[in-house]
């Protein structure tokens, strides 16, 4: 089967699971058990996810969740070209995805992502596991669009845990980041960054490197 055509039969599937019938839904899972255990399901799904125009926002939002949830089964099995593809398709859905829901649904992928690679790279080398997403993450927290600044802190609300583990070199260009964010002039924009720095304190609160962050209460 061609990837083409596993993407389309996991999109006939995951769009069974956005109708409201229990049977239909029941059948679809039923269906999906053994596809998604394949590791071709990763691409398989990256592709529904960014399919805009020929696949539903739905069915696109449910790929992201699919995603998030599986990938981990399958990252250690890929090589790093195809890693770093997948990455790169994710970035792209991030940049360039208009329709919130799936964009949203991405921010999850993304922090899944970044945490597997982390993990595998060691404590301390976060910023190296994945350079690109942490270049977009400041590129899009100085951008001139809304949207895209929000899109930042959203980001790193959902890795607060690999942020944590393995950022702490970053913590003091993080800061920079959350400052200038705080007094955005978008009320998207700052709640998304309390939030997402509410979540780092109360991460790092036993840890002496919550005082970078601490400061930025007023």
């Amino acid at each position: 089967m061609s990837s083409a055509d596993a993407a389309a039969q996991l999109a006939q599937l995951l769009a069974a699971l956005t109708h409201p019938d229990t049977n239909a839904i029941r059948e679809a899972e039923v269906a999906l058990k053994p596809l998604l255990k394949d590791s071709r399901s990763v691409p398989a799904l990256v592709e529904v996810l960014k399919s805009r125009g020929a696949q539903p926002d739905a069915v696109r939002q449910v790929a992201a969740i699919v995603l998030r949830k599986r990938i981990g089964g399958h990252w250690s099995k890929f090589d790093s070209p195809t890693k770093t593809a997948l990455k790169t398709e994710i970035l792209t859905v991030l940049s360039s995805e208009p329709q919130r829901i799936v964009r949203n649904g991405a921010v999850g992928v993304a922090a899944t992502m970044c945490k597997l690679e982390c993990g595998e790279e060691g404590a301390g080398t976060g910023g190296n596991a994945w350079p690109e997403l942490f270049q977009f993450i400041a590129k899009a927290a100085g951008d001139a669009n809304g949207d895209a600044r929000e899109l930042a802190f959203l980001l790193l609300g959902e890795m607060t845990e690999t942020i944590g583990l393995h950022l702490k070199p970053q913590f003091p260009s993080m800061a920079t980041l959350f400052a200038n964010a705080l007094t955005d002039s978008e009320t998207k924009v700052q709640n998304a960054s309390v939030k997402a720095l509410g979540q780092l304190l109360s991460y790092l609160a036993d840890e002496k490197e919550v005082d970078i962050f601490a400061a930025l209460i007023p």
